[in-house]
């Protein structure tokens, strides 16, 4: 749900904010989260993430509006996990992204009792970047708060981002991108009718329909998670076009282990724990079904005792 910069009113809590994307809530995100919360402790501030809907590039720069790592909602529920007491989306539109870098500041100070920014070294705000640090903390010395920095956190001695993740799952590097966010990639989606090509094999999917604009995985057979009426289930993932079939549109269809269940239309949720291989073009249906045998028994055995995801 997105939100405007109203005006505080006359009694409010202090607050302490940081600004972005947030695209994702990745490691580099949670530690920054943990250094606004040590910053807004000793005052017994609030602490507020402002992030946007849609993705400010989207918006900027629609060539390159990135597939996200999370939805909004998805965002939210991260950032609360992590401790944060607020979070305020604003509806990125081409006016917002026109503010001056002043006049953010100014709708800010109308909106919180504001005592700190917390951001990282490269942040910027404002209608071509111009509320760097060093303007933040020149207008923070006028109007009464400070700004932090705060280093990033960093994968393989290089700083971790949300677009280094996304590069990482569409070139199939789960296990990088799963470092990187701390946590098992997810896709939300809802189930929707396939062909049934895989109960004809033996092997009946879940055709799950993500969310839209959603940064899929690189093509091919996963170790995953499916929500099921609330509990999450094993399950076997073709990430593809059916090459065996002739190709076609890309699809995402899970194999529950040991389920018999219909899931036609529910809502649920896919979450990615190693990719076990690319996919491939099988002579003949019954090969086709022995490597999907192959990969369930691979699963099977990577999921018996394995952590469930968030």
């Amino acid at each position: 749900m997105t939100e405007e910069l109203g005006a505080r009113g006359t009694s409010v809590r202090p607050a302490v904010l940081t600004i972005g994307s947030y695209d994702g809530v990745h490691r580099g995100h949670v530690t920054l989260l943990g250094h606004l919360q040590a910053t807004a402790a000793p005052e017994h501030a609030e602490t507020v993430v402002i992030t946007f809907d849609p993705h400010p590039r989207c918006i900027v720069d629609p060539a390159g509006c990135p597939p996200l790592l999370t939805t909004p909602s998805e965002r939210e529920v991260l950032l609360r996990k992590a401790g944060i007491d607020r979070v305020v989306t604003l509806r990125f539109t081409p006016e917002l992204s026109q503010w001056s870098a002043e006049a953010f500041c100014d709708k800010l100070l109308r909106a919180f009792a504001l005592r700190a920014i917390v951001v990282g070294p490269g942040f910027a705000l404002g209608r071509e970047r111009t509320g760097d640090v060093y303007f933040l903390r020149r207008y923070g010395a006028r109007h009464g708060f400070r700004v932090n920095t705060v280093q990033p956190a960093t994968h393989k001695g290089v700083p971790i981002s949300s677009s280094r993740i996304r590069t990482a799952l569409m070139e199939g590097q789960l296990g990088e991108a799963n470092a990187m966010l701390g946590r098992l990639y997810t896709l939300g989606g809802t189930v929707v009718e396939g062909e049934h090509v895989g109960a004809r094999l033996g092997f009946p999917t879940a055709n799950l329909a993500p969310d839209p604009g959603r940064c899929i995985p690189q093509n091919g057979i996963y170790a995953s998670w499916l929500e099921v009426d609330g509990r999450w289930r094993p399950a076997a993932t073709s990430i593809g076009v059916r090459p065996t079939f002739g190709g076609g549109d890309v699809t995402i269809e899970a194999h529950v282990l040991d389920f018999e269940g219909d899931l036609y239309k529910t809502r649920t949720r896919l979450a990615f724990v190693r990719r076990l291989r690319g996919e491939r073009r099988f002579k003949s249906e019954s090969a086709l079904q022995a490597a999907i045998a192959a990969d369930v028994e691979r699963v099977r055995g990577l999921l018996q005792n394995a952590k469930e995801p968030w």
